[in-house]
This record gives structure tokens, sequence and C-alpha cells, in this order.
């Protein structure tokens, strides 16, 4: 029964990356010491629950050869512990003579004199050099002409022998390089660097993979998971390998808290359903809660007015199958990648012999939808932050005119809209301005990539769209333009 639940939770639309925990310490209590803090984590080893993992692990992977829960041979030392590489840092108490930015910028001034010296100093040197090797001479008379003429014939006479000469010396130089490189059966071949490992094929390659979080650690990452994956090795003798492994061992280290897990994907499950991506891609696990928070019910109409790689409406089709998805955008490429990527999930349910997904794509206007008024239940999109794509104020504009289109478009009473976005300042004047038609519901906010972005609920009321009242957006506050952010026009 356990093993039906574990390949549910794989095939989950919210799950980035899965294992399967075998131990946990919840107050290990790491000591100030880096080596005796170390000597400890190895010794963990022993008592983690290998069997339990390694049975969970085969029901998503498989090996030529049994594997073993335990060893054969139970080593009685597992190795002693190494200090990190953090150890030969400075650590924050350390006097480090910082230096100001004005005593920076004087150096780099002085280092580009000094350089401009060096070059006019060369630049002089080698005109002299050139004046030297001319032997320019003044030509006055017909006999001055005559020996000219004769100097010059023994000068190109001897160049010409000097390179022949040369290309003799170059010959010889070559047959004895040739006769260097040649292997000599009487000398031994130079021997291989030998390696810190035995490697077996009848045994798994591992890596252990060290996520650390808290402070007052007098170790790192790397030292943690170096010392806990040597005395892995020293226990099992299992094979290492950083890129080709069979086996990834998680070690979580949250302040005195540490657990230890196997791995059951290899790589993060957000791209399984994504082979086209765009500028701003977003999440398909972030897509998938945002659909939940939607509550999406069979016979619905759901549409994504900017959907980019069109991550929504495919995540909807795909566990919400019982809706009608409608996905457009304004620029053809991003309408080309939405269409790859509804083909490739296609075949990918073909494999599975599962049905198509069906996803309606268009290119369109999301301030000026080609729909019928009232014909959509649900709008769910991610909207430009203006960020890496657009900007503030393009938002201020923009915002406003997208969620007066919805107004219109829009379900009275039982319509909803879903919007993500990180300009909160944008996207809270714009629901002010159409708050005739709206009622604003649940904000959730996430962490995108260092980014403080959240998620807007909103549901529609029973007020009938005026069309005779035009839509007034008020000046824009002007802030600080952002740099790398680039227009629409720029990704077509």
């Amino acid at each position: 029964m356990i093993w039906i639940i574990l390949f549910q939770v794989l095939e989950l639309g919210c799950v980035d990356n899965c294992y399967v925990l075998m131990t946990k310490v919840s107050d290990f209590k790491f000591s100030e010491d880096e080596l005796e803090s170390m000597g400890r984590l190895r010794e963990l080893v022993r008592s983690v629950d290998w069997e339990t993992g390694l049975r969970a692990w085969r029901e998503v992977f498989t090996f030529k050869q049994p594997i073993n829960s335990k060893p054969d041979v139970i080593p009685v030392e597992l190795g002693e512990p190494v200090l990190s590489s953090r150890i030969h840092k400075p650590q924050k108490g350390d006097n480090v003579v910082k230096k100001s930015k004005r005593q920076k910028m004087k150096e780099r001034m002085e280092k580009k004199k000094e350089e401009r010296k060096k070059f006019a100093q060369n630049k002089i040197s080698s005109e002299n050099n050139v004046a030297d090797k001319d032997n320019i001479t003044m030509v006055t008379g017909l006999e001055d002409i005559k020996n000219l003429d004769k100097t010059s014939d023994r000068l190109e006479n001897s160049k010409e022998e000097e390179k022949v000469e040369k290309k003799k010396e170059d010959n010889v130089q070559e047959a004895e390089t040739a006769d260097d490189t040649k292997p000599d059966s009487n000398t031994e071949p130079m021997a291989k660097r030998p390696k810190l490992t035995e490697y077996s094929p009848d045994k798994p390659a591992f890596r252990v993979t060290c996520h650390r979080t808290g402070l007052n650690h007098s170790f790192d990452s790397m030292g943690a998971q170096s010392n806990f994956g040597a005395a892995v090795y020293n226990y099992f003798k299992w094979n290492v390998s950083m890129k080709e492994f069979d086996i990834e061992v998680m070690l979580y280290i949250d302040s005195d808290d540490v657990r230890v897990g196997l791995a059951l994907t290899r790589q993060s499950l957000h791209r399984r359903h994504t082979i086209a991506f765009g500028p701003t891609t977003l999440r398909p696990t972030i897509a998938y809660n945002m659909l939940r928070l939607c509550k999406i019910q069979p016979g619905e109409i759901i549409c994504d007015p900017m959907c980019g790689s069109g991550v929504i409406p495919i995540q909807g089709a795909l566990y919400w199958p019982e809706g009608t998805y409608l996905a457009g955008e304004i620029v053809r490429k991003a309408v080309d990648r939405t269409v790859e990527n509804v083909e490739y999930v296609n075949k990918l349910q073909a494999e599975k012999e599962k049905p198509d997904i069906k996803v309606q794509t268009i290119k369109w206007d999301a301030t000026n939808l080609p729909l019928q008024d009232e014909s959509v239940t649900v709008f769910i999109t991610d909207l430009p932050f203006g960020v890496r794509l657009g900007s503030k104020k393009a938002n201020s504009s923009l915002y406003p005119k997208v969620l007066y289109e919805m107004s219109r478009v829009t379900k009275l009473k039982s319509g909803r809209a879903c919007f993500l976005t990180q300009d909160k300042k944008g996207i809270n004047q714009a629901m002010q301005l159409v708050s005739k038609y709206w009622k604003r519901s649940t904000t959730v906010g996430i962490n995108m990539g260092g980014l403080a972005a959240c998620v807007y609920m909103m549901y529609r009321n029973s007020e009938v769209f005026d069309k005779s009242q035009p839509l007034v957006i008020p000046r824009f506050d002007e802030r600080s333009p952002n740099k790398d952010s680039k227009k629409v026009s720029d990704i077509e």
C-alpha cells in the first residue's frame, strides 16, 4: 500500500523533488570543535535505516546487482574526520583591513597611468628598432644608385640562403622530436595517477548532497557532505561518482536538526512537462498550486490571457481535464512555444496510453480579447513583473487594462481571477480601479528566486459591466527605471 502512495506522490503536480527519510535526529548538538562535529556526523552512518531507504529506492530505480542494506563486514573505523575549506578562510572577527572606495579608485587610476607610460615607452623603442633595421641611405648620383642595387641584390641572396638553412634546421628538429615521441619498447610507460577509491562494477555509484541552514556552525556544507560521504564509502565500499551516480544520499542540516534520506528523483520534476522555455517561464509547481486555489469545476472555461509558454493551461488540462482551456499571447514566439509544449505533453500521454490534453492556443491582445461578454469562468495568469520583462511604468497602464477587459468577459457571481506578480503597487492600483466589479479575497506570498511575489485571488460580483464608462488610468508615479528589463517586442 505504501508503494502505491509513493507513485501517487511522484505524480503530483506540486512536487519538485522527493526523497525517503531514513533517519532524523532532532537535537544533534553540534560542537564548536569542527573535528568533533565531523567525527560524530561520520558515526551517524551506522544508525541510518538503510533498509527502509533502499527498499523505497528499488521501487523507483533499478540496478543490475542486488544492493545490500548492510555490508558483509561492518567496519570498525569509518575514517578520520577532516577539516572543511572554511577553516582556512578569514572569519568575521579577524582584523582584515578594508580599503575605502576612494582608495580603490586612486589605485586604479595610478595603475592605468603606469600602463599608459609603459605602452608609450614600448612604442618609442619599437620605432627606434625599425629605424635601425631599415638602413636608410641618401642617394645622390648614378654611382650610388648602382652600388645600392648591388648591395640590395646581395642582401636578397643572403636572405634566401638564410631561409634555406632555417628550413633544413627545422626539418632536423622535427625528425629529432618525432624520434623522441615514438614509444620505446625498452622504456616503461608513465604511471597513471592512482585513484583514491577502488571501482567495482557490481556495486552502485553514489554521492552525498548536503543542504545546510542555520547559524553558528563550525563547518560548511562541503565539509559536512565530504565527511559524511567518506563515512558512507568506508561503510559500504560503494563507488563514488559526482555526476554518473545511481544513489544520491541527501543530508539535511537545519540548526541542530539532522535528517538523512535517499533521493527518489534524479532531477527536478518541474521540467517533466515543459520542453520549450521562454525568458520568464513559470515553474509548473507554482502553476499547479494557483489552479488549486481556483478550485476548478467540471465544464468550466479557464483562460490564461498572457500564457507565455503555456505552463498554466497545460497543468490545468493534465490535472483538471474536465475543464476547457484557452491560452493566448501577443507574441508569436510565445504562441509557438505553447503549441510545442502541448505537443510534447501529448506525446508523453500517448506513451502512457492516456488521452491527449486539449488546450486552444490563440494569438491575441490581453487588453482586447476576441471573446464574448461573460463567457469565461476562471482567469488565471502570470503577469509581467516589470523586472526581467517590461517595466513598472508599463505595468501601471497594462494591469488596469487587463483587469478591465477581464471584468467584461468573466461570468457574473461564479467568475474568479487569479494573478501572480511581484509588482504589488501596480496590481493594487489596478484592483482599486476595477473594484466595482470584483471582490478581493486571498493573498499568498511566495519566494520566486529571491523575488517576493504574491498570488492574488479575486471573485466577480453581480455588477453588470458598463461599456459606457471608459477606464481612466491615473498618471504613473515615476520610480527608478530598471536598466536590465526588456520590452515585449524584444522577445519576438
